[in-house]
């Protein structure tokens, strides 16, 4: 479970009693811009640490997982290591298929046997952007009444903590084949093409992220392996330094 920018230590305490109550064990955490200065209260050192011993009120006997949680400066960083991520949403997002929670759940019982995978909450006030959207594979909505669309960060966690549970116990096969493609290879590659394709002219440089965003979209529908997209990187970088080669001659 990822955590990107939680603004409350009640909530980020009460996303961990769910997850110890379907019996999740991993937590990120993208910290927010204000966890890096001094606390507003009590005698912690850092905001960080105020934010945590309040959180640790609210997880109760789930406060081990607040202890073992990894901190990550920036979401990318949070998702490196994973195979898959699925970014949660009130939204419809344009081009994305949206996944059910009971969706979810059977996704991340299958993907998780090969690989680390991620659910990805937003921030309270506002949740995830479509930027930090692209950087998941796929994206999740729980059904609500259109009037009352918005869920308390800790309730929606709950809901997909539950089916996460309920799939994983319900010993859904894994796919076979290779490893999949890590995140932190697949935005090698983005960060490389991002320059190679805007030297060609091919982006527009008033909006590259547009069509960068619908190539993401793409490449997350092929599911491509750890080989594949090393590949392409590998195709990239080749192609770069012949660009290179040119512009010297």
């Amino acid at each position: 479970m990822v955590l990107h920018r939680p603004s409350s230590a009640e909530n980020l305490g009460a996303v961990a009693r769910v997850m110890e109550n379907f019996g999740l064990s991993r937590l990120s955490v993208v910290e927010p811009a204000a966890w890096s200065g001094r606390p507003r209260r009590g005698l912690a050192r850092t905001a960080r640490a105020d934010v945590l011993a309040r959180a640790r009120k609210t997880a109760r006997r789930a406060a081990h997982l607040l202890s073992s949680a990894e901190f990550h400066p920036t979401l990318g960083a949070a998702l490196a290591d994973t195979t898959w991520a699925c970014g949660t949403t009130s939204r419809r997002v344009e081009g994305r298929p949206r996944l059910t929670p009971r969706e979810l759940g059977a996704e991340v019982a299958a993907r998780a046997r090969r690989g680390p995978v991620a659910v990805v909450l937003g921030e309270e006030r506002r949740g995830l952007s479509d930027r930090e959207l692209d950087l998941c594979g796929a994206v999740c909505t729980i059904p609500t009444r259109p009037e009352y669309d918005s869920m308390n960060l800790a309730q929606a966690a709950a809901v997909l903590s539950y089916e996460v549970a309920l799939a994983r116990g319900a010993g859904l096969a894994a796919e076979g084949g290779e490893e999949p493609a890590r995140h932190r290879t697949v935005e090698a590659l983005w960060e490389g093409l991002r320059g190679l394709l805007a030297e060609a002219g091919y982006l527009n440089p008033q909006n590259p992220e547009a069509i960068l965003a619908e190539w993401r979209r793409l490449l997350a529908r092929a599911q491509p392996t750890q080989r594949e997209v090393e590949l392409l990187l590998a195709a990239e970088r080749a192609l770069r330094r012949r660009l290179q080669v040119a512009e010297r001659g």
